[in-house]
């Protein structure tokens, strides 16, 4: 089991879902166990009992010891979230991520046992090498469908969320979260070394040993948070506000209650507030309400592309897709907070296209590429089928206005969208102008970047002058250690696309993966087609449906067997 956890954690939770596919950590995830062992004997890392002393009460530690390593920089990407909101995704260090999840693999028995105090979401971490992700899905139509049935049987309704979630978690904190806040405080020696103990120092050393923060992108992340939530839900249901059954949905850090009244209302502000403030987080005000029942809002755009999509005769085409794809934007205009454009997209991909609309939704997905940048790799995918099954796509017209976004992009330090951008254009194999990207490029502090531009320059892509220099000036022995250069350096080196005049592939970090042929980086691997990703989509669509109604079922006091 602590094998099949590790292989899944590392080959499919350990780079950000966000990134283009030619980012794969499948190589590692098979080969961890024997890196680790080869890091451990090359004393890349150590593990350490010794210093941990003896117990408080003089007594032998049992199953304890920490590590020494190096503290390590992710890379950082930013990425757009909601409005003018962006949140920065992570790729975290190999050695201290690996760690982690050989220790969350082993100890697994453990994370069950604190995950089992989760109360009010109806989301499972269940992992395996069967999903997308190493995680299940978070299920947002049942959660969505849970939010209908507060409404329908509360007065008056609570929603909440924490600010800045992850990038605020005191790391200090999961220990507490595991054991008990009083009980590690009263005897903080007593946990050192211990399990949690270890988690706390692996996140901080992906983290350049910052005790505020976990990354985001690896999935080990998303246990760490659900075991805080899992205690948070704990330390809920201990206040004892006698809220009637069910009638708490928790979708990781937002809260929806529904409650009888405004007083049970505001106890329940007040409680989920100070439980968070113990373990240094602060609800959003911003995104906190309490609402009476006729004042709740759904969402209307999303009732408005329904009924169009429902009460409209005909396929997606023609004249009616143009008019869809205007009320998409007049929507978008309407609630800019809201994904309404991604979501026109996920509609135009299921319907498919003839050639008489290429040009229509070509023009759509250059105006997405602006207004709906999160969904850049949506744009992309859209993008290089349509080209793929057709050629009907003007490459000229995509490359010039992409590499103009590429430019304003990287300007702004918006390097999500810069790595679909160059993606979408290396996809479409056609050269262009790029001497201000170049220079833009030796500042961008970012191995994704770095690599993708490269990738087109081997190809021919007219590239112009990259700043290779530049870039194996910052790389030596001591960077690929402890900051984002280790990527770009070890794929570039091995590829032959930078110079390895200091000899760094040869030393024992990159040697342990380097003679196991660890790719990282495959220019091979091409984007998924839109009838695979629409196959997927139906899968997960009709397992949570399946989950859906078992939740229901409960709720109703009902055998599920009957359904």
């Amino acid at each position: 089991m602590s094998d099949t956890l590790r292989r899944a954690l590392l080959s499919k939770g350990y780079f950000p879902k966000e990134l283009p596919p030619v980012f794969t950590t499948e190589d590692f995830g098979e080969h961890s166990a024997d890196i680790l062992e080869t890091w451990e004997a090359d004393e890349v890392f150590k593990v350490d009992s010794k210093s941990l002393g003896k117990t408080p009460e003089k007594k032998k530690r049992r199953n304890a010891h920490t590590y020494k390593l190096s503290s390590a920089e992710a890379e950082v990407l930013s990425k757009p979230k909601r409005g003018y909101e962006r949140r920065n995704l992570h790729i975290t260090h190999p050695i201290p991520q690996a760690l982690l999840v050989s220790e969350i693999s082993k100890n697994w028995k453990a994370i069950q046992k604190w995950l089992s105090r989760q109360a009010f979401s109806i989301d499972e971490i269940h992992i395996s090498k069967d999903y997308d992700r190493a995680i299940k899905d978070i299920n947002f139509r049942a959660h969505r469908e849970k939010s209908f049935y507060l409404e329908a049987i509360s007065d008056w309704l609570v929603k909440t969320d924490i600010t800045r979630f992850y990038p605020s978690i005191y790391t200090h904190s999961i220990p507490w979260a595991a054991y008990g806040k009083e009980r590690v405080k009263s005897s903080m020696d007593y946990y050192k070394g211990s399990f949690a103990d270890r988690i706390d120092v692996l996140v901080r050393a992906c983290n350049r040993n910052q005790t505020i923060g976990i990354p985001i992108g690896p999935e080990t992340s998303r246990i760490i948070a659900e075991v805080i939530s899992s205690r948070i839900d704990m330390d809920f249901q201990a206040r004892e506000l006698e809220l009637p059954e069910h009638s708490v949905d928790r979708l990781q850090d937002d809260w929806n209650v529904g409650t009888k009244t405004l007083e049970q209302a505001e106890d329940v502000i007040t409680c989920i507030s100070s439980i968070y403030r113990t373990y240094g987080l602060e609800i959003n005000g911003s995104k906190t309400s309490i609402e009476h029942i006729i004042a709740s809002k759904r969402k209307t755009w999303l009732s408005e592309i329904g009924s169009f999509l429902s009460h409209h005769n005909g396929a997606l085409h023609g004249a009616r897709l143009r008019e869809f794809i205007t009320m998409s934007l007049r929507l978008q205009s309407e609630h800019q907070s809201e994904p309404v454009v991604s979501y026109a997209l996920s509609v135009i991909e299921r319907a498919g296209m003839t050639n008489p609309d290429i040009r229509e939704v070509e023009s759509f997905l250059l105006q997405a590429a602006v207004i709906a940048p999160g969904s850049m790799d949506k744009v992309c995918r859209i993008i290089l089928n349509i080209q793929h099954a057709t050629g009907a796509i003007s490459a000229k017209r995509i490359g010039r206005r992409f590499s103009l976004l590429a430019e304003r992009n990287l300007e702004k330090g918006h390097h999500f969208e810069v790595i679909w951008l160059l993606y979408t254009l290396r996809g479409l194999k056609r050269p262009f102008e790029a001497k201000k990207l170049c220079g833009l490029s030796e500042y961008a502090s970012s191995s994704a970047i770095a690599l993708i531009l490269l990738d087109m320059k081997q190809l021919g892509m007219g590239i112009g002058t990259l700043p290779k220099a530049e870039w194996e000036g910052q790389i030596s022995s001591h960077s690929v250690l402890q900051d984002w250069s280790w990527l770009l350096a070890y794929e570039g080196f091995r590829k032959g696309w930078l110079h390895d005049s200091k000899g760094i592939l040869k030393e024992p970090f990159f040697a342990a993966m380097d003679k196991r042929d660890i790719v990282f980086y495959d220019p091979k691997r091409s984007i998924a087609t839109s009838r695979s990703v629409l196959k997927k989509a139906t899968t997960l669509r009709k397992r949570q449906s399946h989950e859906m109604r078992a939740f229901f079922a409960e709720i109703r006091g009902e055998a599920f067997d009957e359904y």
